[in-house]
């Protein structure tokens, strides 16, 4: 006589061996969505960097030609516009400018601005100022 007890008790226990278990299953959801967390922090703390880095060295190229304007004294200064630099090729879609306002007749207030686009697609400024007067005081 055929043992039916048997049979269907092996049946249930090999359909039970295949294909995953809910807990399985969650476990492994769990692992993957820590990872996609994980990845997405780490490409935003690289965007982060970069945005930094980009920030640094248009500072530093506003900072110089501020100082070189400076050195060049007051009657030296020229018109309002845009001038280059080599480490404006370092920063993407980058344009840098000077303006000078004449505040009176012996001061001139000078502006150095570099703008870049960031990571995100926005326009990122750094500008800096300061007053250059004629010899003789303000």
């Amino acid at each position: 006589m055929v043992d039916m007890l048997g049979i269907l008790h092996t049946v249930i226990r090999s359909n039970n061996k295949r294909g995953f278990t809910l807990v399985e299953i969650i476990v492994a959801l769990f692992i993957m969505s820590v990872g996609v967390v994980f990845a997405t922090m780490v490409i935003g703390t690289m965007q982060v960097t970069r945005d930094s880095a980009f920030e640094n060295v248009a500072f530093h190229i506003a900072e110089n030609k501020l100082n070189e304007l400076r050195a060049g004294g007051y009657a030296a200064l020229p018109a309002n516009g845009s001038f280059s630099d080599s480490q404006l090729t370092s920063l993407p879609q980058s344009l840098a400018s000077t303006t000078i306002t004449t505040l009176n007749a012996k001061t001139k207030q000078v502006a150095t601005g570099v703008s870049w686009l960031g990571a995100d697609g926005q326009t990122r400024v750094v500008s800096l100022t300061t007053l250059i007067v004629e010899s003789g005081g303000l």
